[in-house]
C-alpha cells in the first residue's frame, strides 16, 4: 500500500514538472514572437521617421531657395526704386533749369513785343518764336538790325546755361522762287542758318545748335487768312534740356532686363 502511494506521488509530481516546462515554453514563444513584432514596428518606425527628416531636408532646401529669391527681387526692387527717384530728381532739375531760364529770357527780351516774338513752355521745351516781322524782310533769308539785336539778347542767356539750342526755320506755303531759295523748304533752312551764325557770333559753341528748315509743313494757324500766314512766317528757337544722364539710366535699366531675362 505503501509503495503504491509512493508511485502516485511520484507520477504526481513528474506530471507537475511536465506541466510547468510547457507553460513556460508557450510563454517563452509568445515573448519570441512579440519581440519580433516590435522589432518590426522599431523598424517601420525608423523608416518612416527616416523619411520624414528627408521631407523636411528638402523643405528647409525650398525655404531656403524661396528666400534667396525673394531677397534677389527686395535688392532688385530696391535698385529700381533708386533708379526711379534718380530719374525723377534729373526731371525736375531740368524742368526747374527750363523755368527759370524762361523768366531770364523774358526778361532779356521784355523790349520786344507779342507780335514780334512769344515764349512759352510746351512739351517740356523753351519756345522762343520770332516772327519774319522781327527777323527778316519779305522773302529774304538775311537777319535785319533788330533781328540782330533780339538774338545777341537771347545769345547772352544762353551762354550761362548748356541746354541744346534747336534753330527751327518756318513759312507759310506761299510759293517763292529765287535763285537762293527755289522753295519755301530751302527759305526755311537759308533762314535758320542765319539765325544760328549770329548765335555762334555772339559766343553760342556751334557743338550746341541745331539748324533745321521745315517749311510750311508746321503750322501754327490756319493759312487762309493774311493773319494766319502770318504767324506762320516765323523762325523758333527751341531750348531742350540734356537729358545724357536719364538716358544712361535708361540704358542700365534696359541692360539689367535683359541680363535677367537670359538667365
Amino acid at each position: 500500500m505503501k509503495t503504491s502511494i509512493k508511485v502516485v506521488l511520484f507520477l504526481s509530481v513528474i506530471g507537475i514538472i511536465s506541466l510547468g516546462s510547457c507553460v513556460s515554453s508557450k510563454k517563452y514563444k509568445a515573448e519570441l514572437s512579440r519581440n519580433t513584432e516590435l522589432q518590426e514596428k522599431n523598424q517601420a518606425l525608423q523608416a518612416s521617421n527616416a523619411k520624414l527628416e528627408g521631407n523636411i531636408n528638402q523643405l528647409k532646401g525650398t525655404v531656403s531657395s524661396n528666400q534667396q529669391d525673394l531677397n534677389t527681387k527686395d535688392r532688385m526692387l530696391a535698385d529700381e526704386q533708386k533708379r526711379m527717384r534718380d530719374m525723377k530728381a534729373m526731371v525736375d532739375d531740368e524742368r526747374n533749369a527750363i523755368r527759370k531760364l524762361k523768366q531770364e529770357v523774358c526778361s532779356a527780351l521784355k523790349c520786344f513785343t507779342p507780335d514780334e516774338l512769344k515764349i512759352e513752355v510746351r512739351n517740356g521745351k523753351l519756345y522762343v518764336s520770332m516772327s519774319d516781322k522781327l527777323l527778316f524782310p519779305s522773302g529774304s533769308d538775311v537777319v535785319n538790325q533788330r533781328g540782330k539785336e533780339a538774338i545777341s539778347m537771347l545769345a547772352a542767356v544762353l551762354k550761362n546755361s548748356d541746354l541744346e539750342v534747336m534753330v527751327e526755320g518756318h513759312t507759310d506755303p506761299v510759293p517763292i522762287h529765287t535763285s537762293r531759295n527755289p522753295d519755301n523748304w530751302d527759305l526755311s533752312v537759308h533762314r535758320a542758318t542765319s539765325v544760328t551764325r549770329i548765335f555762334i557770333d555772339n559766343g553760342i559753341p556751334a557743338e550746341r545748335i541745331i539748324a533745321s528748315g521745315r517749311g510750311p509743313y508746321h503750322p501754327l494757324a490756319e493759312n487762309e487768312s493774311a493773319e494766319g500766314r502770318q504767324t506762320n512766317r516765323r523762325t523758333e528757337i527751341v531750348l531742350a534740356p540734356k537729358l545724357d544722364k536719364l538716358w544712361k539710366l535708361t540704358e542700365q535699366e534696359d541692360i539689367s532686363t535683359s541680363s535677367s531675362e537670359n538667365k
